[in-house]
């Protein structure tokens, strides 16, 4: 399996070792030649406008707006999978609210409610909310609030889970992916 680790911007690295740690081989994905035989896609974060600019100078954006590929977006990429005021891709069934945490200055950390996974640190920069939840399942919460849900084969993560030692989120990603490509 190679997962293809969007690099125009974000955390590219710290997704490249979060696979690293679990056997997984990455690519870097910054055109259209290099998300050819991925068998997944991660969308760190950066700050979405942007992102859907770069996207689509590189093709990209028509690309994955077109594929099945498996997807699996942080913060601004968690913007681009889900619907807004803004255009994104609407791979999955829930409306985000772009910065609702706050500015860059308000990031902080905190320990998410995952159903028997306790004591995971979200760290949230500039942190997008996950509301009106359709048919995506939630997975994670902070406080109450959706952080953190899946949608078929895709999953959609307002923290910055490339940011800790866990890679509890990227190997449930994959696992997913597995599961579903063996039905």
């Amino acid at each position: 399996m190679v997962i293809g680790v969007l690099a125009l911007q974000g955390a590219v690295s710290e997704h490249c070792r979060a696979l690293d740690s679990l056997q997984v081989r990455s690519k870097e994905v910054r055109n259209l030649d290099d998300i050819i035989g991925v068998d997944g896609l991660i969308m760190p974060g950066g700050e979405s406008t942007t992102l859907r600019k770069l996207l689509k100078n590189t093709g990209l954006w028509k690309f994955i707006m077109e594929s099945e590929l498996p997807i699996l977006g942080t913060c601004a990429g968690a913007i681009l999978l889900g619907k807004s005021n803004d255009e994104t891709f609407q791979k999955m069934d829930f409306t985000v609210d772009r910065n609702y945490y706050g500015r860059q200055i308000d990031s902080f950390e905190e320990i998410l409610e995952i159903e028997n996974y306790p004591n995971f640190r979200g760290v949230f920069i500039r942190a997008p909310a996950i509301t009106d939840v359709g048919i995506s399942k939630p997975i994670a919460y902070c406080n109450g609030e959706i952080v953190g849900c899946t949608d078929g084969k895709n999953m959609a993560l307002t923290f910055h889970p490339e940011l800790t030692s866990d890679s509890y989120f990227h190997e449930m990603w994959l696992r997913n992916i597995y599961e579903r490509s063996e039905r």
